[in-house]
């Protein structure tokens, strides 16, 4: 008898990329799950207005938790936050249960959207902490491709079971991966307590001199423009149920191309001249906004969702790389924390826009002018500061 090969493990490079993609993919699923949950709403009489306040809260209590979330992590290490964030996720979600209670779906995402927030930068912060820089880039790349799979994988099946009166199934989802979310961030363990005040010699950048960069502010207004044309996908099921087309079409066919960018287009990405093409991915997502709002069909929701993949592929890795072009080294935490925050605000208007604004335009008409509106602006944006940008203009 011949003796058996012995299994081959995988590379360590491979496994410690792997433990961070997980739950990334993970709580990104929690989050894109109830995209397809606003038409569902209205079988409860809440109004356009209600509905749009049940699904925004969610991000306007991620953009709140980015400060709260880096004094955790400080605190407690990345292993603990990870692991308390996921149980607040697990009390959220099993809150949407109070299907017809307004305070309740209000306050469950609200824990929700705070736990996805914290969770995420411990996450951002652990791989900060044990990727070396040479392979920043790349990593960073691949991991955040687990923050679009879940519009091609949970939000369909989502999309499925309320489409075949499961509700109750559909809302199981939510607290089922809060818990793969906890047992995957007890496999990570980090000690991040007592972060140091001083690097390279230098203290810290303060608030002050962060926001007296024009470059700062310029990035964050377009940050702030892109994530609003981003943040159409919560609304995007009331559009759909209005022309009588299934969400997934576009969900599907979106995080693809998204993902085929990121992943195999990172280093395309490295090569891009990053300030000159961050604007014209907002413009090509508010775009295929605009042609979904004029064109009701399914190939339209298909071909939107294609288009909309590489703006949303591009855009938010040249929007991290963006900041660690234009800010010095002390500037770059607090930067990344302030830079989150705005790009967050983005997918708080936009489902309270679509709210307040659809029962006066229509939701099609409704999508058809922010899109317009955002367009213009990033137009300007492009013409007035990226095209005179140069790399070496540093705050």
């Amino acid at each position: 008898m011949t003796r058996a090969e012995p299994v081959k493990k995988m590379p360590k490079d491979a496994s410690a990329l792997l433990r961070v993609f997980l739950p990334f993919y993970a709580i990104h699923c929690v989050e894109q799950v109830y995209f397809v949950y606003g038409a569902s709403l209205a079988r409860y009489d809440f109004s356009p207005q209600a509905i749009g306040w049940i699904l925004g809260i969610f991000f306007m209590a991620v953009m709140a938790s980015r400060t709260f979330g880096g004094w955790a992590i400080e605190n407690f290490g990345v292993r603990r936050t990870l692991e308390w964030s996921s149980v607040a996720s697990f009390a959220g979600c099993m809150m949407l249960y109070f299907k017809t209670v307004f305070a309740a779906l209000l306050l469950g995402r609200i824990l929700a959207g705070v736990a996805f927030g914290v969770y995420t930068m411990a996450l951002f912060s652990y791989q900060a902490i044990t990727t070396s820089e040479t392979k920043r880039g790349r990593d960073f790349a691949i991991v955040v491709c687990g923050g679009i799979l879940p519009m091609a994988t949970i939000s369909p099946i989502g999309e499925w079971l309320l489409v075949g009166s499961m509700e109750n199934i559909f809302l199981g989802i939510g607290p089922i991966l809060s818990v793969a979310c906890w047992n995957l961030g007890r496999k990570i363990d980090i000690p991040a307590r007592g972060a140091k005040k001083e690097v390279g010699g230098e203290h810290w950048g303060t608030y002050r001199e962060l926001l007296s960069s024009r470059n700062f502010i310029f990035l964050v207004a377009t940050g702030i423009l892109i994530s609003i044309v981003d943040a159409f996908v919560v609304s995007i099921s009331m559009l759909a149920v209005e022309r009588g087309i299934m969400t997934s079409y576009f969900m599907v066919s979106s995080s693809a191309v998204a993902v085929l960018v990121r992943g195999a287009g990172a280093k395309i990405l490295n090569r891009l001249p990053r300030a000159k093409v961050i604007a014209p991915c907002g413009v090509i997502m508010a775009g295929a906004a605009l042609f979904l709002a004029l064109v009701p069909t399914n190939a339209s929701f298909l071909i939107g969702g294609l288009i909309t993949g590489i703006g949303i592929g591009a855009a938010w890795p040249l929007y991290h790389a963006l900041l660690s072009d234009m800010l010095d080294v002390p500037l770059r935490p607090k930067g990344t924390a302030v830079a989150l925050l705005f790009y967050d605000l983005g997918w708080f208007l936009t489902p309270l826009l679509v709210g307040y604004a659809s029962p006066l335009l229509g939701i099609a008409n409704t999508f058809g002018a922010i899109s317009i509106f955002a367009i213009i602006l990033l137009t300007l944006l492009q013409f007035l500061f990226w095209m005179p940008y140069k790399h070496h203009d540093k705050a």
